[in-house]
């Protein structure tokens, strides 16, 4: 059980940085509503968004997931 559970952890995980990847990017390409769109597409909550000249950061969340990811803006 221990393994099964092990196991579960890090696929959320996994997820969730995976998620924050994907939506960082969207937030490059195509600003806050497009991250807005993706995050409730895969069932995410975005907890911050900075977009601060050329740099984008987003931090999302599931479940119990927290996860950080950065892009550079083409905007």
């Amino acid at each position: 059980m221990a393994i099964t559970h092990a196991t579960s952890v890090v696929q959320q995980r996994g997820f969730a940085q995976e998620s924050a990847d994907s939506i960082a990017l969207a937030t490059a390409i195509g600003g806050t509503p497009a991250a807005q769109q993706l995050a409730a597409l895969l069932g995410v909550s975005i907890t911050e968004i900075d977009i601060d000249v050329g740099n984008v950061m987003v931090k999302v969340s599931i479940n119990d997931f927290i996860a950080t990811s950065e892009a550079i803006s083409v905007r």
